[in-house]
């Protein structure tokens, strides 16, 4: 009995010394000699690595990560430099400076322990998204394919579109212009701009994986039904649009729009809130018949579309005042703009770029094409070579600004009225 108190009482005081012990949060080192031979790893399936350096640690610690494996063992003898932080700043910056690193790995921590000739080092990773579900992220080259992406998630409602990059030309502004450019570009799809926060993994560098998470105005039930009710509306207008050239069409379409739509003054386009109503949308103009002039521009895209005409949105100003309207390529191969918020005294609402300035719009003309095309009316309505209209920002005008495009000036849809 004496001496089974006696073990019990060594087996205690052994049970109370600082040990590899338990993971906890934060980096944690730990070291005991060790007077017998290097313990086995217990575990089989845990990759085990050498370092004689921190390039070598570095390398450790990040393959780990690839492999996505929730340990691993490293083994340092010989080590050159300051062992403790370096294995602190390998963690650190395999889990924060590398893609894999710092979209996969939720938490890393380690501990470490000296043995006879060497020292072991055990490192645990916590992951908040697996290596396969990194492997599996669409890699985006540019504006234009990430743009693609945006579209198809955008369309969907998607809750999130995670892509990968790998080169740093696309950049948080990048994202801002393509989720406008997905939006004014597929109206009949995507019926409402949503707000969207963007998180970079890592922050910076060539290559990096690129979360958007989105957040959709109304509930997806009901957008599916005004989006159904637009498509219907929108396929019930255009069939009674008989063959001819793009003007004849046009003035078709002009016509509907005077009669059908009316002018919502009560919007102050210069809230970028406003993009969220109704009023703002193709779904506005077409199926409710009320919409202030972004709605009739996004109306006017969507029937252009089924019509197989080249159409565009365009954001800008009238009266120094958000605007939207359309530019349109014409029979001659030359684009122009169409304002169906807007018409001049022939009843007409196609103009190149001199007519379009002087009858009181201006736009950044470095984000859209010329449209330099011969006046469609006669020299008549050609600006006087005295006066040719705003070359320049009008007061107030913030060039790129990424704000609501539309203007509050009350009026109706037809004649000369404000858009």
């Amino acid at each position: 009995m004496r001496k089974i108190a006696v073990f019990l009482t060594l087996f205690a005081l052994i049970a109370a010394l600082p040990g590899c012990g338990t993971l906890l949060k934060g980096d944690y080192t730990s070291s005991r000699d060790h007077v017998g031979p290097p313990e086995e790893n217990g575990d089989d399936t845990e990759p085990t690595f050498e370092a004689a350096n921190y390039t070598q640690l570095l390398e450790a610690v990040e393959s780990l990560i690839s492999q996505g494996a929730e340990r691993g063992v490293i083994r340092a003898s010989g080590y050159t430099g300051k062992l403790e932080s370096d294995l602190a700043d390998a963690c650190r910056e395999a889990s924060t400076n590398t893609v894999l690193g710092a979209y996969c790995v939720y938490f890393i921590n380690y501990s470490l322990n000296r043995l006879v000739s060497y020292y072991e080092a055990s490192v645990s990773v916590i992951y908040r998204h697996t290596t396969e579900e990194a492997a599996g992220i669409p890699v985006c080259d540019g504006p234009e394919s990430l743009e693609g992406l945006l579209v198809e998630g955008m369309s969907s409602r998607a809750e999130r579109v995670t892509v990968k990059v790998e080169n740093s030309s696309v950049t948080a502004e990048t994202v801002a212009e393509c989720v406008e450019d997905a939006y004014y570009s597929n109206p009949a799809s995507i019926l409402y701009i949503p707000t969207y926060t963007m998180t970079s993994y890592p922050e910076e560098g060539r290559e990096r994986i690129l979360e958007i998470v989105f957040t959709y105005p109304y509930a997806t039930p009901t957008v599916e039904q005004r989006r159904k009710n637009l498509e219907r509306k929108a396929e019930e207008i255009t069939a009674a649009v008989p063959q001819g050239t793009v003007m004849e069409r046009l003035m078709v379409l002009a016509e509907y729009f005077r009669e059908n739509v009316e002018y919502d003054g009560s919007v102050d386009a210069s809230d970028a809130q406003a993009r969220r109503y109704s009023a703002m949308t193709a779904y506005g103009a077409l199926d409710q018949g009320k919409a202030a002039g972004e709605g009739y521009a996004m109306g006017l895209k969507v029937l252009c579309d089924l019509l197989d005409i080249e159409c565009q949105v365009i954001r800008g100003r009238y009266n120094n005042m958000d605007h939207a309207w359309n530019l349109v390529r014409m029979d001659n191969g030359e684009l122009y703009h169409v304002d169906m918020t807007v018409f001049d005294p022939a009843g007409a609402p196609v103009r190149n770029d001199d007519q379009q300035r002087y009858a009181g719009f201006w736009w950044d003309a470095t984000l859209y094409p010329w449209c330099s095309g011969p006046s469609l009316y006669g020299p008549e309505y050609d600006p006087p070579a005295d006066n040719p209209g705003p070359l320049y920002p009008p007061a107030g005008w913030v060039t790129g600004d990424t704000g609501a495009s539309d203007h509050s000036a009350e009026g109706t849809g037809g004649g000369e009225s404000a858009g």
